[in-house]
């Protein structure tokens, strides 16, 4: 019997092209905070998914970009260390124009001298004419180790992902039990899945400035696991919109991000949100490493 294959695969891409999705797919449940506004993913993510042929540890990545503080630096630093611990690259991209960003990530990948897979997500919004000259395209730039059209959001094509990935891995251990499908405490997956929310019910100016503490988290003697966690903005205005008139807003999302944390965790879950306000707290190193970006 061949000996299993193990190694680490890092999902690269510009901002909003399905990265996480495509995590959440692979590994079969939400870890990642999927969201259709840029930046949802701040650090790496590990998912793991294990099966005879071996072991694959995926690193989701936030997305390729030019920072404009010190948390955008400290973003692509992650990426930075993501790629220099990987195997194999998956490198999402989407039907359409092609322009310098995508160029320019190209020549960045290139010189990791890695298997690189081209994905070209979202083949389920995109009919073939849009998709064919953007994998044509692509051939001719350079010699991939595949190209493969997927919808993260579907899950078309993820077992002829898979198979790849498994022939590409180096043979090896399994890094972690088989059972275990992320590296990350249940407390940062539940942060990450409360963050989503505040994404999902926010106006656009939000997102990028909140992040997410989750301050206590523990099990009642009933049974029901009791959440408290704390959104982190940068202005008084940004905590108005968050929590909304007459609480409204914040009603939404705590009640949104509840179900998702039941789902995750298979229990009864009481959650608590506030909000505070840190001046500028993305371009404050002190600020940032109190809130976990070391």
């Amino acid at each position: 019997m061949s000996q299993r294959k193990c190694g680490f695969v890092s999902i690269v891409g510009r901002p909003n092209v399905g990265k996480s999705t495509l995590l959440n797919q692979l590994v079969g449940t939400k870890i990642a905070g999927v969201s259709p506004k840029p930046q949802t993913t701040r650090g790496v993510a590990q998912g793991i998914v294990t099966q005879p042929e071996g072991q694959i540890i995926f690193l989701d990545t936030p997305g390729l970009h030019k920072p404009k503080d010190k948390l955008g630096h400290w973003m692509i630093q992650e990426i930075e260390k993501a790629l220099e611990g990987a195997d194999v690259i998956y490198w999402l991209v989407l039907p359409g124009a092609i322009d310098t960003g995508d160029l320019a990530i190209l020549e960045t990948l290139k010189k990791k001298e890695l298997p690189i897979i081209l994905l070209v997500n979202q083949v389920d919004r995109f009919p073939k004419p849009e998709i064919l000259p953007v994998l044509d395209f692509y051939y001719k730039e350079y010699s991939f180790a595949d190209m493969i059209p997927v919808s993260a959001k579907l899950g078309t094509q993820m077992d002829v992902l898979l198979q790849k990935t498994f022939e590409l891995l180096p043979e090896g251990p399994l890094v972690f039990p088989e059972d275990q499908i992320s590296d990350q405490t249940e407390r940062a997956i539940v942060s990450e899945l409360i963050r989503e929310k505040i994404y999902h019910f926010t106006t656009e100016e939000i997102p990028y400035g909140t992040t997410v503490t989750v301050d206590k988290f523990e099990e009642r003697p009933d049974g029901i696991v009791e959440i408290h966690a704390s959104f982190t903005v940068e202005r008084e205005s940004q905590k108005g919109i968050v929590i909304g008139r007459q609480g409204q807003m914040m009603k939404q999302i705590g009640q949104a991000a509840r179900e998702d944390v039941e789902k995750f965790l298979e229990k009864k879950v009481f959650l608590k949100l506030w909000v505070k306000v840190v001046p500028d707290w993305k371009s404050d190193p002190g600020a940032l490493r109190k809130l976990g970006y070391e």
